[in-house]
Protein backbone atom coordinates (compact mmCIF):
# COMPACT_ATOMS: atom_id res chain seq x y z
CA UNK A 1 0.00 0.00 0.00
CA UNK A 2 1.08 3.58 -0.57
CA UNK A 3 0.98 6.24 2.12
CA UNK A 4 1.90 9.90 1.99
CA UNK A 5 4.28 10.89 4.74
CA UNK A 6 5.65 14.15 6.04
CA UNK A 7 8.43 14.34 8.60
CA UNK A 8 8.86 17.59 10.50
CA UNK A 9 11.97 19.30 11.86
CA UNK A 10 15.09 17.23 12.35
CA UNK A 11 13.19 14.08 11.35
CA UNK A 12 13.60 15.00 7.65
CA UNK A 13 17.02 13.34 7.88
CA UNK A 14 15.19 9.97 7.96
CA UNK A 15 13.98 10.66 4.39
CA UNK A 16 17.16 11.99 2.72
CA UNK A 17 15.78 11.76 -0.84
CA UNK A 18 12.50 13.48 -0.03
CA UNK A 19 11.21 16.89 -0.97
CA UNK A 20 11.28 18.88 2.31
CA UNK A 21 10.49 15.79 4.38
CA UNK A 22 7.54 14.76 2.20
CA UNK A 23 7.40 11.48 0.34
CA UNK A 24 5.26 8.53 -0.71
CA UNK A 25 6.19 5.23 0.91
CA UNK A 26 5.16 1.73 -0.01
CA UNK A 27 4.45 -0.51 2.97
CA UNK A 28 2.97 -3.97 3.39
CA UNK A 29 -0.80 -4.13 3.80
CA UNK A 30 -1.94 -3.99 7.43
CA UNK A 31 1.23 -2.11 8.49
CA UNK A 32 1.02 -0.28 11.80
CA UNK A 33 2.59 2.98 12.88
CA UNK A 34 5.22 0.89 14.70
CA UNK A 35 6.01 -0.85 11.38
CA UNK A 36 6.31 2.54 9.66
CA UNK A 37 8.70 3.90 12.29
CA UNK A 38 10.77 0.71 12.09
CA UNK A 39 10.88 1.00 8.28
CA UNK A 40 12.20 4.56 8.64
CA UNK A 41 14.57 3.51 11.46
CA UNK A 42 13.11 6.15 13.79
CA UNK A 43 13.81 5.06 17.35
CA UNK A 44 13.16 8.31 19.18
CA UNK A 45 9.88 9.36 20.74
CA UNK A 46 7.65 10.98 18.15
CA UNK A 47 4.02 11.95 17.67
CA UNK A 48 2.17 10.56 14.65
CA UNK A 49 -1.03 12.04 13.24
CA UNK A 50 -3.00 10.31 10.48
CA UNK A 51 -5.32 12.12 8.06
CA UNK A 52 -5.32 15.25 10.20
CA UNK A 53 -6.52 13.39 13.29
CA UNK A 54 -4.79 13.72 16.62
CA UNK A 55 -2.04 11.43 17.84
CA UNK A 56 -2.38 7.75 16.98
CA UNK A 57 -0.84 4.87 18.93
CA UNK A 58 1.87 2.54 17.68
CA UNK A 59 -0.62 -0.26 16.97
CA UNK A 60 -2.83 1.88 14.72
CA UNK A 61 -3.21 0.11 11.35
CA UNK A 62 -2.53 2.30 8.34
CA UNK A 63 -4.62 2.24 5.14
CA UNK A 64 -3.93 2.90 1.47
CA UNK A 65 -3.59 6.64 0.80
CA UNK A 66 -3.27 7.71 4.45
CA UNK A 67 -1.65 11.10 5.08
CA UNK A 68 0.83 10.61 7.91
CA UNK A 69 2.56 13.44 9.79
CA UNK A 70 5.45 12.60 12.13
CA UNK A 71 6.97 15.17 14.47
CA UNK A 72 9.05 15.26 17.62
CA UNK A 73 7.85 15.90 21.12
CA UNK A 74 8.57 19.49 22.11
CA UNK A 75 8.76 20.52 25.72
CA UNK A 76 9.68 23.75 27.37
CA UNK A 77 10.92 24.73 30.72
Amino acid sequence: MKINIELMGSLVDYLPDSERGQSVLILKDESTIADLLSHLKIKRRVIVAVNGDEEKGLEYVLSEGDEVLVFTVISGG
